[in-house]
Parts: C-alpha cells; sequence; structure tokens
C-alpha cells in the first residue's frame, strides 16, 4: 500500500491532490490484490436481514407479535445509488413493518449529495405506527468524531474511519485531529426538513407515545454523544412508565448515560458491525470507546440492547460485517430468538442524569 502511494504520487501528481486520493488509492489496491474485491465490490452491496424475537413483559397484549424495522448508517455519498435505495425499500416493505425506525447517519461528512434521491427514499417507507429517525454524527453542521486521544472533536478534513485507521498501523505520521467539541454542535435545519417532508418524524431529545388508550408504546429519540446533544433528562421527561419504552441513540457509548432512564429496548447503529471484523484491525478503524457494543443483540440487566451493522459507509469497504436491516418481533412472553445474540451481563455504574 505504501509502495502504490509512492508511485502514484511520483509518476500522477495531479492525483494527489484530489479530495478522494486515498479513496481511489484503496480501490487501486483491492483490484491489485485480488483479495481486496470481495470487501470492496461485493460485500457492501449485499443486504442482509437479521430477525429477533424478544419478549417483553410489559408490552400491552395489543401490541402482542410487534413488527418493528431498524436501518440505520445510510451514508449518502457518491458511492450511493438509487438501485441500493430501492432494494432497502423492498426488503423493509416486504417485512410489513408495524414501526420503522432510523437510527442516525443519513449523510456523510454532513453533506448532502442527493437530496431528492434521498427524498424518494424516506417517502417510499411507511408503517401504520409511524416512521421515526435520529440524528448521528455526520447529521449535524459539523462532522465530528472520536480523537486519537479519545475526546469528540470536529474534523474538518474528511478521510474515513477505516482509512485513518489503517494509516495508524502502517504510519507513525497522527492523523489530523480537529478541534474538541465543547458546545454542541446544531442539527441541519435542512435534514430535519428532509425527513419530516418524507414521513419521518424527528425525534431529538424527546419521546412520543404511539397507540392508544391502554395499548401504547414510549419512542424516545436522543441526540448525539459525539456533539454534545445528548440530553437523557430532555428526552425521558415524557415517558408513561405504564408503558415500555423503545430507545433510539445512534452511538452505543451512549448507553451509560441512558441506563438509570427506563427502556426495554435500546436500538443504536454508528459502528457499523467493526465493519472490517479482522482481529486488532477493526478496533482500530471503529470510532468506538466500549468495544463490547460492536454489533448484534446485548441482554443487559433485563433489557435488550441491539447494535445495527448500518447500510453504508462513507467508505464502502466491509469485511464480515454486510449491510443489514434487522426486524423485530416484540413478544409478551417466551424465550428470546435472534440472529446475533451475545448474553453479555456488564455491570452498569451510577452515571450523571445529564450526558453534557
Amino acid at each position: 500500500m505504501i509502495f502504490l502511494e509512492c508511485f502514484v504520487s511520483l509518476h500522477f501528481p495531479a492525483l494527489k491532490s484530489s479530495p478522494h486520493f486515498s479513496e481511489r488509492l484503496w480501490d487501486l489496491w483491492c483490484i491489485a490484490s485480488i483479495i481486496g474485491i470481495w470487501p470492496r465490490f461485493i460485500e457492501p452491496h449485499l443486504l442482509i436481514t437479521s430477525h429477533h424475537t424478544l419478549p417483553i413483559a410489559t408490552l400491552p397484549r395489543e401490541f402482542d407479535h410487534l413488527n418493528v424495522v431498524q436501518i440505520s448508517d445510510l451514508h449518502d455519498s457518491s458511492y450511493l445509488t438509487t438501485h441500493f435505495l430501492r432494494r432497502i425499500t423492498k426488503q423493509v416493505n416486504a417485512l410489513n413493518p408495524d414501526l420503522i425506525v432510523f437510527t442516525g447517519d443519513l449523510l456523510s461528512y454532513s453533506e448532502m449529495e442527493h437530496q431528492e434521491a434521498l427524498r424518494a427514499f424516506l417517502s417510499s417507507l411507511s408503517a401504520p405506527l409511524g416512521c421515526f429517525a435520529i440524528f448521528g454524527n455526520h447529521d449535524y453542521k459539523e462532522y465530528v468524531s472520536l480523537g486519537e486521544d479519545g475526546s469528540y472533536r470536529i474534523m474538518q478534513e474528511h478521510v474515513p474511519p477505516l482509512l485513518k485507521g489503517f494509516h495508524r498501523l502502517f504510519s507513525s505520521k497522527k492523523p489530523e485531529q480537529g478541534r474538541e467539541v465543547e458546545e454542541p454542535i446544531p442539527i441541519q435545519d435542512s435534514l430535519k426538513n428532509l425527513f419530516e417532508s418524507s414521513g419521518f418524524r424527528v425525534l431529538h431529545n424527546e419521546t412520543v407515545q404511539v397507540g392508544s388508550g391502554t395499548a401504547r408504546l414510549n419512542i424516545t429519540g436522543l441526540g448525539d454523544i459525539m456533539a454534545k446533544q445528548c440530553l437523557p433528562f430532555e428526552a425521558f421527561a415524557r415517558v408513561d412508565r405504564k408503558f415500555p419504552t423503545i430507545v433510539l441513540s445512534h452511538n452505543p457509548d451512549s448507553y451509560p448515560f441512558l441506563a438509570p432512564y427506563p427502556g426495554d429496548l435500546f436500538l443504536f447503529g454508528h459502528t457499523h458491525g467493526g465493519q472490517v471484523n479482522l482481529p486488532y484491525i477493526w478496533e482500530k478503524i471503529t470510532p468506538l470507546k466500549n468495544k463490547k457494543l460492536k454489533s448484534g443483540l446485548v441482554a443487559m440487566n433485563e433489557r435488550f440492547l441491539y447494535i445495527n451493522r448500518g447500510l453504508g459507509a462513507s467508505f464502502p469497504f466491509r469485511w464480515f460485517a454486510p449491510p443489514e436491516i434487522a426486524q423485530f418481533t416484540l413478544v409478551r412472553s417466551g424465550p428470546i430468538r435472534s440472529s446475533y445474540y451475545f448474553p453479555l451481563l456488564v455491570e452498569e455504574q451510577p452515571k450523571p442524569e445529564v450526558a453534557f
């Protein structure tokens, strides 16, 4: 890889100045190495539906076998195609969901490249109990990510975490750090309007109830922790504890701040399932502090957490982490059934009521 970079820099200097130089270089390596063809050109275009049956004791009788579909991390970019969007629509609608949730990162680097295609895609999804969305770290007015020192930083240099991770593995030079997030990053009104004009309600530190009478369900949506917008005290203020609660939060690192609050099913995205699931490598490229919450279903202290692998990536390269649509069937009683189940018992430490 380093030899290839030197060769291109020497013989094709104009390419070196391209904003997508590192991505084009990676494409060349994938093709030249043969082994890179699968993770770069095949697996990112797979679309796997995972199925999970979860017992929730407080579920109203009318909601027994409630069908919830979660999608996440679409990452609009030059790599996104209308064909892939149509495939997502077809698979989601074929599941006949009662409720659809999107758990953040519709965009890449806070930029919207295909507004009308996104509007058409979101408008093609519907569910009787509604469609709900939250923001991820790519969705605010400035792109934020995890810095080398473990702090949350505003990144001016738009380099995919995947390529940053490989840079750390093979280079002693530290990548750009960006400035630390000191104040909450504002939401993008244009993105909020896009969601809401397409039939999705944005929940930004807010709870709503779906259903009626004695058959209701709380849906709580959090702002993103990296953007200093995760405010659980505000988000859970309207939760009706008589009914079960589904919690939407983009980054699973927010869970310690959410643990003191009511919740039966916590749905996250962000991690892309590790994206490149090779030993040691995935930890270097995944902007996540708690590495136990990489992907799949986690049973934790009589509640469920699910970390979705997402649909896209700012740079499409996946190894043993194919794009995912997650379907949850909520039942009043019965065994746990899941495609990806990790029965971890993680001790929860007391945390402040407000993340920031």
